[in-house]
């Protein structure tokens, strides 16, 4: 495999996605290089489609899905449901996130799709998992880190838990989907055998809060952890400071306390019984975040502090806001976007698969797709349909498609 081409180059998926958990696993993959083929249900498609519109695009449905070929079936119609199984069953992964037991009802489940294809390897995203007491409510980002205990964790004590500006729950179960798919291709390489995979977003989220979970049961329930605004529970000082110009994030080690008191020229107080211990601070944090603050806003601008903390390697960044960060020598200097152009909105740049590899580039082969946009395309490519047959299908109404821009 030559640079040129993608770590997953020659694996193909079919994604039936809604919103963001398994479109965003799907993306990844394309990234990667695999032939990923969005399979929306007629007549409205993937529903993110139809939110936060701007300029005539949905950028909702745009962050999401670009990379993928879409292709527009009503699978609540039998010859539908069987024009999607025979395309599902040509391909090397499924990925899914409708609520469990919706795909059964058209015969695009586990036992039927890998009796057609034994090599299949698929993969289910739900809020709470294919089984279990909760398998059939209902579950988005926030439910996933609310009933995981992650969403009371993040906000200040005194107020009430706030909702992550990002999509955690479902950027995480997706990325935990890709993962769990290439490991089940891996074991497919050995074994030939195809793998269902069951992903549910709450055990992701559990996952991600397990720090919590164990610091409850070590301490025998002493330690409840709780919010703590711009505070880390065990480090101090470690946190977001407020400095003239702007909000800075730092975190001292506990082997550099000594040093940063005289960066910022306070060396008594790595003696100071209030200080000179984790413990210690950890007791007086909101003195110690006071000195951090004092220390900041004696300069006119971050860049200085920041430059003092960074050249003795103490852990600091000037929290950016997204236009910061997009242009930031982290980011674009990079080359962690890609332009595309999108029709009534020019020229806009997207993140790629933030995975690097020595042997396989990472590249988003196309912008996102109109619904049903490769209908014809696919069906010739994977099933050989002829012309007249695609037009017929168009004609019965199977296949729906928006017209070209």
């Amino acid at each position: 495999m030559g640079q040129e081409e993608g770590i997953l180059s020659g694996i193909r998926v079919v994604e039936m996605g809604q919103y963001l958990a398994a479109p965003s696993a799907a993306k990844m993959m394309a990234g990667l290089g695999a032939d990923v083929i969005k399979l929306e249900m007629a007549p409205r498609g993937d529903l993110s489609r139809h939110y936060t519109l701007i300029k005539g695009q949905s950028v909702a449905h745009m962050v999401q899905n670009h990379g993928k070929r879409s292709v527009c079936i009503d699978v609540k119609r039998p010859q539908g449901a069987a024009l999607a199984a025979e395309l599902i069953s040509r391909c090397d992964v499924f990925v899914e996130n409708f609520s469990p037991g919706v795909l059964a009802k058209y015969g695009l489940d586990w036992n039927s799709l890998s009796a057609r294809n034994p090599r299949l390897i698929m993969c289910s995203i739900s809020g709470f998992g294919q089984d279990g007491a909760n398998a059939q409510k209902p579950a988005n980002d926030i439910i996933a880190l609310a009933m995981a205990g992650t969403l009371h964790l993040i906000g200040f004590p005194d107020r009430p838990p706030v909702i992550p500006g990002v999509n955690v729950a479902d950027m995480s179960s997706g990325a935990h989907a890709l993962a769990a798919v290439c490991g089940a291709l891996f074991r497919r390489e050995r074994t030939g055998a195809g793998q269902y995979i069951d992903v549910s977003m709450v055990e992701c989220m559990a996952s991600w809060n397990d720090g919590g979970y164990l610091f409850y049961q070590v301490s025998e329930g002493k330690i409840v952890p709780a919010r703590m605004g711009s505070d880390f529970p065990s480090v101090s000082p470690m946190g977001i400071f407020r400095a003239r110009d702007g909000y800075v994030a730092i975190t001292v080690l506990i082997d550099q306390w000594e040093l940063f008191t005289k960066l910022i020229g306070r060396p008594e107080l790595a003696r100071d019984p209030r200080f000179d211990t984790l413990p210690n601070r950890l007791a007086n944090r909101p003195e110690v975040n006071r000195i951090v603050e004092q220390w900041l806003q004696s300069f006119a601008s971050r860049d200085q502090p920041l430059a003092i903390l960074e050249a003795n390697h103490i852990l600091s960044a000037p929290v950016y806001d997204v236009p910061q960060a997009m242009t930031s020598a982290a980011v674009k200097g990079r080359g962690a976007l890609q332009q595309f152009s999108y029709s009534g909105v020019g020229t806009i740049e997207v993140p790629r698969a933030p995975l690097r590899f020595s042997g396989a580039r990472t590249e988003i082969p196309r912008p996102a797709p109109r619904l049903g946009e490769h209908n014809a395309e696919v069906l010739r490519e994977l099933l050989q349909y002829p012309e007249e047959r695609i037009a017929a299908l168009i004609g019965d109404g199977l296949l729906a498609q928006d017209k070209a821009e």
